[in-house]
């Protein structure tokens, strides 16, 4: 059986259960743009899962949130391929699977939405003290409106998936709210990357390299000012003996047309 289409037409959660009904094995092909995937498919179940160098589970929720592309379903026997994704556990179903990657695509969607990224600063709502309902929220007392979600939250160690979810569920519930931006960031300028790798050649402290080259490029200026005094000085100097040779010559010109410096009377 040969199956091909395009997501935004039937989308991922619907491909799966459309294979899962038939108790199909063999392999789906997915591609968006220059994106690839590859799922090895086992009597219905996904067996394997690759998608821009990852595996398992992990890359089978992320293809619930592609919303456009193309795929191919080609029927035959998979062979010996590494089983990176496992069903069949109490909790662990085929079911269960798709409700949390559908959920997944909706909260990605949803922050989406709100141009949320994991460079958005975020903090804490002043509504969150009469909306919580517990305080089982890890992380959320990081969100200062100074640092970024991907620095605030780095030593909760969150899978992408897990980002996402708390991310989303802190906005739905309006426990935080984006945090404005400083005035003191209106003046901060983006450096290009060659600019900052030139920067950390000096220092690796980027402010302590910009102030040593502040410095550096004032007392350039200082050398240059003096330089330019110096010069001004010096062809002034050169002006005035040209002036004074000039006018030596113009009276030793004017001797001898006149047959040289008179002479006393006899």
């Amino acid at each position: 059986m040969q199956l091909s289409g395009e997501l935004s037409k039937v989308n991922f959660a619907n491909l799966l259960q459309l294979v899962r009904s038939g108790g199909l094995s063999g392999r789906i092909t997915l591609a968006q743009g220059a994106r690839q995937a590859l799922i090895f498919i086992q009597e219905g179940y996904p067996a394997h899962v690759e998608a821009e160098g990852v595996s398992g589970k992990d890359a089978l929720f992320e293809l619930f949130c592609w919303q456009s592309g193309t795929f191919a379903f080609s029927e035959g026997e998979i062979g010996n391929v590494p089983h990176s994704v496992v069903f069949g556990q109490r909790d662990d179903t085929f079911e269960k699977m798709l409700r949390e990657g559908m959920l997944y695509a909706e909260d990605k969607n949803f922050l989406d939405d709100q141009g949320i990224t994991p460079r958005s600063v975020l903090r804490i709502s002043p509504n969150y003290a009469a909306v919580r309902e517990d305080g089982d929220n890890p992380g959320l007392d990081k969100l200062d409106g100074l640092r970024t979600l991907a620095d605030a939250l780095a030593p909760l160690g969150l899978s992408r998936r897990e980002f996402v979810h708390t991310v989303a569920y802190w906005l739905s519930s309006a426990f935080v709210e984006v945090a404005p931006v400083a005035s003191s960031r209106s003046n901060q300028v983006d450096l290009p990357e060659w600019v900052i790798a030139r920067l950390k050649q000096d220092n690796d402290d980027i402010s302590k390299s910009i102030v040593e080259m502040v410095i550096w490029v004032d007392r350039v200026k200082c050398w240059m000012y003096q330089t330019d005094s110096d010069l001004d000085r010096i062809l002034t100097q050169i002006r005035e003996n040209n002036e004074e040779a000039q006018e030596e010559e113009e009276r030793s010109a004017a001797g001898t047309i006149f047959g040289g410096p008179a002479r006393p009377p006899e």
